[in-house]
């Protein structure tokens, strides 16, 4: 069985992290004034990488085979617009499947029957995904889930029931998921779970995990009062729910397979360590046998064998990717993918023969490189390149660095530097970047904004903070609590670690992010405004007991975790500590330059977030430029907009941070911006 979601503690923090979107306004309400860049010179205009390579849409991405690996289906632009495409094995006789022309497809993966696609898709960024059907024969399109103000989402597939899948959707109870199994000829959904909110406990049901034949087997719930997490298992809808695990908010233990019998399960737990390891657990004696861990990171992700459902491979991510292979039967494979193309790979897709997988590559200049893999003779067929047009340009190298806090823990970052060519060997003008989440991590490899920074003549540091996933609880937990304070301070010293290693000029240092990053970006300018030259917040919460009251409602469940990690407003101490680290409230001490974008239909970090904080500021005379997208949630599903957003940051940063190289920037036709 694929398991497509279920969640476990560490993906209830990714589901929260995302990661990685206002009042209305005119645009006479603001000039923004541009200054035609006359010192870059015609030769360096032709070295700079344009913004429609970095930030428009892949020309091809996400392959997936099909379950008898005969036609690959695959995501491209139609209009710019991107839609579901297949092509036969060969690459030949390419087909367009959907026309979408709104937000475009980019979740979807084959049913098991192999005639039907399955992908998800909201409407206009506010997250209440339907699940539709595709017929890769016909073309017909058929919403499975077609319920207003509803969040679905396919949870699992079995190759040995190909007419039937598992849907979660929160239709009864905005707060909770139930689960239903969907019989893909006839649309019918019949519901084998019903989440009843709180078990016979007290605890609240967060959500449910099947065995390998789609069973639901266990379930997880937590204490709203403790923050305590309780697995339970049972053997079959008549037996009795009893419980297998309990643990506390701070730990991990989860579930990551069944068995194929259906005897055991393999989990990854730090209960007895720091770093998470890799066990297997009997259910019938509740013995826990240890298989591996790293001496560094957390364990990643954990490959299978798809016939007998044994462990294969385990990943561990530090700076960079490390492989374990734990079944001697894929060394070949894995001597072989690992000299045949650089970068850190992994397989993206595979037939159900497991005979042919589809290998991806993620190098520092390019998001993906794929290739069909005949496992029997070791042939390799490059599919395509996800922006084939970034070969055409020298893109920057990416540095892994470790900095070391001002308390003693070590900070796993990436810098990135400009070509010392043209731009001399620094100080250099610098890009703090801060990642979202903040439960989840940087890493090495792609990524655009860091290659447009660094092509203009920035250097781009990405600092890991304390609080950021996959490197040991200690790491993660001693962010709990922190936004603002101690977390903040990892920040801090990452920049004052690129200046006094001559990597950033003191005067020319710009703080940016989104999400998390961007109340990171607030909280930086509010609270060591000296830093910085300049600050750049998209989707970042202002106010945090204002943001931890306007969460969608299926993270509520979650809120006991949640003040364990932030803080819980109901508190008295608590809402006072939140009071004092929510940038709202320091406005006057914001004295740069500040840009804030907001997603109009966001439902994780709402619009007045953004609201207050430009009210805020604009009340005691700050300059701030304030975007905001239609249509849009937390983060960019349009390309005109993600074009006009990375055109109005460079613009930004040419006016504001001294001696920058900037592209002529125009806004991008289609964009649904409102300027105030």
């Amino acid at each position: 069985m694929k398991k497509l979601l279920f969640l476990t503690p560490a993906l209830m923090l990714m589901l929260l992290a995302c990661g990685e979107g206002e009042v209305p306004v005119t645009d006479e309400n603001i000039e923004i004034p541009f200054v035609e860049p006359e010192h870059v010179s015609s030769d360096n205009a032709e070295r700079l990488i344009p913004r429609e390579v970095l930030f428009g849409n892949p020309e091809k991405m996400g392959p997936q085979l099909s379950p008898d690996g005969s036609m690959i289906a695959y995501i491209a632009p139609a209009d710019a617009v991107l839609n579901l495409w297949v092509m036969n094995r060969d690459l030949s006789e390419p087909r367009q499947l959907t026309f979408d022309t709104n937000r475009g497809v980019t979740n979807y993966f084959w049913a098991e029957n192999g005639i039907h696609i399955l992908y998800m898709q909201d409407e206009a960024g506010e997250e209440d995904t339907h699940v539709y059907r595709l017929d890769v024969a016909t073309g017909e399109v058929v919403d499975l889930t077609p319920f207003e103000g509803v969040k679905a989402y396919v949870s699992a597939t079995d190759k040995n029931q190909p007419n039937t899948v598992l849907i979660e959707t929160n239709e009864q109870n905005p707060m909770f998921f139930d689960v239903y199994t969907c019989d893909l000829e006839t649309g019918e959904l019949t519901m084998i779970a019903d989440n009843p909110g709180t078990d016979e406990n007290g605890d609240m049901v967060l959500g449910f995990m099947p065995d390998e034949d789609m069973n639901i087997r266990m379930y997880y719930a937590i204490n709203s009062d403790t923050g305590f997490i309780s697995v339970y298992h049972r053997w079959d809808e008549d037996s009795e729910w009893e419980i297998l695990q309990s643990f506390s908010s701070n730990d991990e233990w989860g579930p990551r397979r069944f068995t194929n019998d259906g005897a055991g399960i393999y989990l990854t737990s730090n209960l007895e360590s720091d770093l998470s390891a890799f066990y297997y657990m009997d259910l019938a004696t509740g013995e826990q046998t240890y298989i591996t861990s790293d001496s560094l990171a957390d364990v990643g992700s954990i490959g299978f064998d798809p016939h007998t459902g044994e462990p294969r491979s385990v990943s561990f991510n530090y700076l960079r990717r490390r492989r374990e292979i734990l079944d001697e039967s894929i060394v070949p494979d894995m001597d072989f993918l690992t000299e045949f193309h650089e970068g850190d790979f992994g397989t993206a897709s595979r037939d159900n023969a497991d005979s042919t997988w589809i290998v991806v590559y993620y190098t520092v200049d390019n998001p993906a490189v794929y290739f069909l893999y005949d496992r029997a003779d070791q042939t390799m067929m490059e599919i395509f390149t996800a922006i084939p047009a970034l070969a055409d340009y020298n893109l920057a190298e990416v540095e892994p660095v470790e900095i070391t806090s001002r308390d003693g823990f070590i900070l796993p970052s990436y810098l990135t530097l400009p070509d010392p060519e043209f731009y001399g060997e620094g100080p250099f003008p610098t890009i703090m970047y801060v990642h979202g989440g903040p439960w989840a991590r940087d890493g090495y490899g792609y990524e655009p904004f860091c290659q447009l920074f660094a092509n203009r003549g920035f250097a781009v540091l990405q600092v890991n903070f304390r609080g950021s996933t996959g490197f040991g609880k200690e790491f993660l937990n001693a962010g709990n609590q922190q936004w603002g304070r101690t977390m903040q301070d990892d920040i801090t010293d990452g920049v004052n670690w690129a200046i006094e290693n001559g990597v950033a000029d003191p005067e020319r240092v710009v703080i940016l992010g989104g999400s998390y990053g961007g109340y990171a970006t607030l909280a930086g300018a509010a609270f060591t405004p000296e830093l910085y030259c300049a600050a750049v917040d998209f989707f970042g919460p202002s106010n945090l007991n204002t943001f931890m009251e306007t969460v969608p409602p299926y993270w509520k469940p979650l809120k006991a975790m949640m003040d364990i990690r932030v803080g819980d407003p109901e508190d008295e101490a608590d809402r006072a500590m939140l009071e004092e680290v929510s940038p709202v409230n320091f406005a006057e001490n914001m004295t740069m330059p500040m840009f804030i974008v907001q997603g109009e239909n966001d439902p994780r970090v709402v619009i007045e977030e953004s609201d207050q904080m430009v009210a805020a500021l604009r009340a005691i005379g700050t300059e701030v430029l304030y975007v905001v997208y239609g249509e849009e949630g937390h983060g960019f599903a349009h390309e005109e907009n993600r074009l006009d957003f990375a055109g109005r940051v460079e613009e930004f940063l040419f006016l504001n941070v001294p001696g920058v190289e900037c592209e002529l920037f125009a806004p991008v036709e289609g964009a649904t911006t409102r300027i105030e």
